[in-house]
């Protein structure tokens, strides 16, 4: 595999782990009363996520690109 392809595997490992970790966030706001004040931390968190997984998927995109052209 070239270094392209190797970093296309590791950043799509590290976009599914984030939005594994989104899901296990949403499930856990999901249980939680509308008053509950971890709803703030939990809510916090997954806003920080989100935002990060814009310039991971944008890196992926780019990646994706170069390992093609290198296999051509």
């Amino acid at each position: 595999m070239t270094d392209a392809g190797d970093d296309l595997r590791a950043t799509s490992e590290d976009v599914a782990a984030d939005a594994e970790r989104l899901r296990v966030i949403e499930e856990r706001k999901q249980s939680l009363a509308a008053d509950d004040p971890e709803l703030i931390e939990l809510s916090a968190e997954a806003e920080r996520i989100a935002r990060g997984l814009v310039p991971k998927t944008v890196a992926q995109a780019e990646l994706a690109a170069e390992s093609v052209a290198e296999a051509s």
